[in-house]
């Protein structure tokens, strides 16, 4: 679908963007960095995921004068609040009957980064989840597909059934905004189009 002019380093052990940059013939490297992902204090939802996309690039931008560096961090917001990935099974239930008949929002931050050019977008999407009953929920918590995903939810998986509708994205729920990333990778020269 693009012709790739520069290669790319993904940092990010997602294996959904993975799979997104994979789906349109992109070719890219994986590696990932260590990093604190706890929120500090009085920190914004936005500035957390900035700090996060930031730090995820910083033990690679040495290689960003000759790759893309993509990073990425997604987060499930409620009511002003970071609703973060469960840390055990035991924290699945909970989250998703805190989120259960309500609305929330998906920040998805992204950077691209290559030599002195830097690309930060963060992109929202809101997400309804239908008033589901008890079981329904149990029964999901109990997979062990909501591990990984913040807000303890796939929607492209088994999860799709606890939500209702969306506003903006789904590629942005799932977690990478590829409309706005393929844009960027474009106007920054490090794809362009087949023709």
């Amino acid at each position: 679908m693009f012709n790739q002019l520069v290669p790319i380093l993904l940092a990010s052990g997602s294996p959904r963007r993975q799979e997104y940059l994979a789906r349109f013939g992109l070719e890219f490297e994986v590696d990932t960095a260590d990093i604190d992902e706890s929120v500090r204090s009085g920190e914004s939802p936005m500035d957390y995921v900035r700090r996060m996309v930031l730090e995820k690039a910083e033990p690679f931008l040495e290689y960003s004068d000759r790759i893309a560096l993509i990073t990425a961090d997604t987060l499930v917001l409620l009511n002003g609040e970071i609703i973060g990935k469960p840390k055990s099974q035991a924290e699945v239930l909970p989250m998703l009957e805190l989120l259960n008949g309500r609305t929330h929002e998906v920040i998805t931050g992204y950077g691209v980064f290559l030599g002195d050019q830097e690309v930060l977008r963060e992109v929202t999407s809101k997400v309804h989840f239908r008033d589901n009953p008890l079981g329904m929920l149990e029964s999901y918590a109990l997979d062990p597909e909501p591990l990984d995903k913040a807000g303890s939810y796939s929607i492209q998986g088994l999860g799709t059934f606890l939500v209702e509708g969306i506003e903006g994205s789904f590629n942005n729920v799932v977690g990478l905004p590829i409309e706005e990333l393929l844009e960027d990778l474009l106007r920054l020269n490090v794809i362009r189009s087949k023709h």
